[in-house]
C-alpha cells in the first residue's frame, strides 16, 4: 500500500507542476507595446521561493522594491505576485481601479472556497455574499460606534490591568484576552467565549497564511482524499469546529433575546432585523458575526504588544505619554470622551502601526483582467500585495523611517503633521487598513480598543527593559520571575501569597502550542538552565535588530520578550483592584468556559487542533 500511495502522491505533484507551468507560460505573454514588470529572475518551477526567508520575508520584498521599483512581480511556485511599495501606486491601482483590483485570491489551505463560501467577508470575491455582508458590517460598526462600543473596552481594561498586576510575565495573555473579551462582548454580548475565540482565530490564521497551513505551501494536497492528506483532515476539523462554535453562540443569544436579557451585540442586531440583510440562511448570519469576532481577536493585540516593545527601546516617550494622560484623566482611567484631548496617545498608537505594522505584507488582492500601468503589463490573475512594510517606510513621508518617533505626528514641520490635533493623528483610513473597496470595516473597533487599552497600560504602568534602573518605588516582579520574588508586589497583591493555578487556556496550550505562544515561567526557567546559546546567523534580521523578532504568519506580532512592568504607584493599583472587585460583584467578569469537553475535544469531531 505504501508504494502505491507514494506513486499517487508523486503523480499528483507532477500534474500540479505541469499545470502551473502552463499557466505561467500563458501569463508571460506580454501584449505589443507594453513591457513586462521587473522583478527577480527566480528558478524553474519554484520561482523565487528559495530567495524569500520564512522569517520576516516582508523585508526581502521591501528590498526588492528598492531594487526593481515601486511595483514589480515575483514568481512564487508558478503564481505571479505583484508587490506595490508605494502608497501612490497602491491608490492608483487598488483604489482608482477598484473595479478590477478588488477580488481576493484563492486560499488553497481552506476546505471551502474562501471566494464564494460567504464565511469570511475580508476573503470573499466581489459577489452577492460580499455585498450583503458589507451592508451588514457597515450597520453594526456604525451602531457600535454611536453607542461608544457599549463601554466594553473600558469595562475590560480593568480586568486586563489586574491580570498584568498579578502576572505580568503573562502579558501576552492579558493583552490578547483584553481584545478577545471586548470582541466577544461586541459579537455576542458576553465575554466567556474569549479563550475559544482566540483559538478559532489562531487556527484560521494558520489556515490562511502562506507560511501556515501545509496546504497553502503544496496546494495539490488539498485535492487528495482525507486519509492521504493530514493537512486536509486538520482543516476539515477546524472548519467543523468553527461552524459549531458560531452556531452555539447564535443559539445562546437567541435564547437570551427570548428571555429579554440579551445585552447589546452584533448578533442581537442581526436577530432583531433578521430579514433585513438578505442572508440566505441563519448560518450566514452566524458567520457574518463570528467572522468579525475572529478578525479582531488577535489582530488588535499586535499593536499593543508593539507598544510594550517600543517603550522598552524608546523609553523617552513614555513619560511624555503619561504626562498627557495624567493631565487629561487625573486619577481615573482614560475613557472614550477623552479622545480629542489625547493627541500624543493617538500619535503613539499611529506610530506603532507604522513602525511595526501587524500585517506587513498587506492583505492580497487579485486582478480580474489584464491591466497596464505606466507602460507595464500586469496579467490577469496576479496576486497584488500593497506591501505595508515598504509603504510605511517611504522616506519622503516618514523621514528616518526605521526609528519609532510619535512626534512626527504632532509636531509641525513633519510631513505627517495634520491639524486639528483634536482629530489628528488618527489610524482611521490609514494604509494598514487596506485600499479602495477592501478598506477594513472594523477599524473603528481597533481604534477604540487601542485608545483604551494602550492608554490604560500607560496610565497604570512604567515599562522598561530588563535590568534597567528602577523608575518606581512600587516594583512589580520582572517578567519571567516567580510570583513570590518581590515582596512589594506581594503587598500590592493583597491576599495573594501563592501563584495562581493554571488557567484552562494555560493547560490546553501546553498541549496545543501556537506560533508566538509564551512559555510558562517554569518552562522558561528550565530553558535557561538546559538550553545552550545558539550560534546566531548573520543573515537573520532578528539577530541584528531585537525589535524584529516577529511571528511568521500573515499577522506579524512581536514574539514574547522580557521586560519590567511596574505599577506607577500603589494608589493606582489599589484603585483598579477595587474597581475590578466592584465589577466582579456585579457579574461583569465571568470566567472563560470550555466548549468541547475534556482536553477541548482532543480526538473528537470538534475541538482544538494542534497548531
Amino acid at each position: 500500500m505504501a508504494p502505491l500511495t507514494f506513486i499517487f502522491l508523486a503523480l499528483s505533484f507532477v500534474v500540479y507542476v505541469v499545470w502551473k507551468a502552463v499557466e505561467a507560460s500563458r501569463r508571460n505573454r506580454v501584449p505589443s507595446g507594453l513591457k513586462k514588470l521587473p522583478g527577480p529572475k527566480g528558478y524553474p518551477i519554484i520561482g523565487s521561493i528559495p530567495d524569500v526567508p520564512e522569517k520576516n520575508g516582508f523585508i526581502k520584498f521591501a528590498d526588492w522594491g528598492k531594487e526593481f521599483g515601486p511595483i514589480y512581480q515575483v514568481n512564487l511556485a508558478g503564481t505571479n505576485h505583484v508587490w506595490i511599495s508605494s502608497d501612490q501606486t497602491a491608490k492608483d491601482l487598488l483604489s482608482k481601479k477598484g473595479s478590477i483590483y478588488s477580488d481576493r485570491p484563492h486560499i488553497p489551505g481552506l476546505i471551502d472556497d474562501n471566494r464564494t463560501s460567504a464565511q469570511y467577508l475580508p476573503l470573499l470575491s466581489k459577489n452577492d455574499g460580499w455585498m450583503r455582508q458589507r451592508k451588514f458590517a457597515n450597520v453594526i460598526m456604525r451602531e457600535s460606534e454611536k453607542a461608544l462600543f457599549h463601554r466594553y473596552p473600558e469595562i475590560e481594561a480593568k480586568r486586563m490591568l489586574v491580570e498584568l498586576l498579578d502576572e505580568p510575565y503573562r502579558y501576552n495573555h492579558a493583552l490578547e484576552s483584553f481584545v478577545a473579551r471586548v470582541t466577544c462582548r461586541l459579537a455576542w454580548g458576553r465575554s466567556e467565549a474569549s479563550d475559544e475565540l482566540k483559538q478559532r482565530a489562531r487556527e484560521l490564521l494558520i489556515g490562511v497564511s502562506p507560511t501556515g497551513a501545509f496546504g497553502n505551501k503544496l496546494p495539490f494536497l488539498m485535492a487528495l482524499p482525507d486519509w492521504l492528506s493530514p493537512p486536509k483532515t486538520w482543516e476539515r476539523r477546524r472548519a467543523r469546529t468553527e461552524r459549531s462554535f458560531f452556531e452555539i453562540m447564535q443559539r445562546e443569544v437567541e435564547k437570551d433575546a427570548r428571555e429579554k436579557k440579551a445585552p447589546q451585540s452584533w448578533m442581537k442586531i442581526f436577530l432583531d432585523n433578521r430579514s433585513k440583510w438578505g442572508f440566505r440562511h441563519g448560518l450566514e448570519g452566524a458567520y457574518a458575526v463570528g467572522m468579525h469576532g475572529i478578525a479582531g481577536a488577535l489582530t488588535i493585540a499586535a499593536p499593543m504588544q508593539t507598544f510594550c516593545l517600543a517603550m522598552c527601546f524608546y523609553p523617552q516617550y513614555l513619560p511624555m505619554l503619561q504626562e498627557e494622560l495624567d493631565r487629561v484623566c487625573g486619577d481615573r482611567l482614560p475613557i472614550a470622551e477623552d479622545r480629542p484631548n489625547l493627541p500624543f496617545l493617538r500619535a503613539v498608537i499611529r506610530e506603532c502601526l507604522r513602525w511595526r505594522p501587524p500585517v506587513p505584507t498587506g492583505i492580497p488582492h487579485e486582478l480580474t483582467q489584464d491591466d497596464e500601468y505606466n507602460g507595464y503589463h500586469i496579467p490577469k490573475g496576479s496576486v497584488v500585495h500593497p506591501l505595508e512594510w515598504a509603504v510605511a517606510r517611504d522616506p519622503s513621508m516618514f523621514p528616518d523611517p526605521e526609528t519609532f518617533n510619535p512626534l512626527r505626528w504632532v509636531e509641525p514641520g513633519w510631513p505627517t503633521y495634520q491639524e486639528p490635533l483634536t482629530q489628528f493623528p488618527t489610524i482611521i483610513n490609514c494604509s494598514q487598513f487596506g485600499y479602495g473597496r477592501r478598506l477594513c470595516q472594523g477599524q473603528t473597533v481597533a481604534d477604540e480598543d487601542l485608545l483604551i487599552g494602550i492608554g490604560s497600560i500607560a496610565w497604570m504602568f512604567n515599562i522598561s527593559r530588563e535590568h534597567d534602573s528602577a523608575v518606581s518605588s512600587i516594583s512589580s516582579h520582572p517578567i519571567g520571575m516567580d510570583a513570590k520574588a518581590s515582596s512589594s508586589q506581594e503587598e500590592l497583591n493583597t491576599g495573594v501569597e501563592e501563584p495562581k493555578s493554571p488557567t484552562m487556556e494555560d493547560v490546553l496550550l501546553s498541549k496545543y502550542t501556537y506560533p508566538g505562544a509564551f512559555p510558562s515561567s517554569r518552562d522558561e526557567e528550565e530553558r535557561k538552565v538546559t538550553e545552550q546559546p545558539k550560534e546566531l546567523s548573520k543573515f537573520d534580521p532578528a539577530n541584528i535588530d531585537p525589535t524584529l523578532d516577529f511571528s511568521t504568519l500573515l499577522i506579524a506580532k512581536p514574539l514574547p520578550f522580557k521586560f519590567e512592568l511596574q505599577p506607577r504607584d500603589s494608589k493606582r493599583a489599589e484603585g483598579i483592584r477595587s474597581l475590578f472587585e466592584e465589577g466582579r460583584g456585579k457579574g461583569h467578569y465571568k470566567e472563560s468556559r470550555e466548549f468541547w469537553g475534556k482536553d477541548q475535544g482532543k480526538g473528537k469531531p470538534c475541538g482544538w487542533g494542534e497548531v
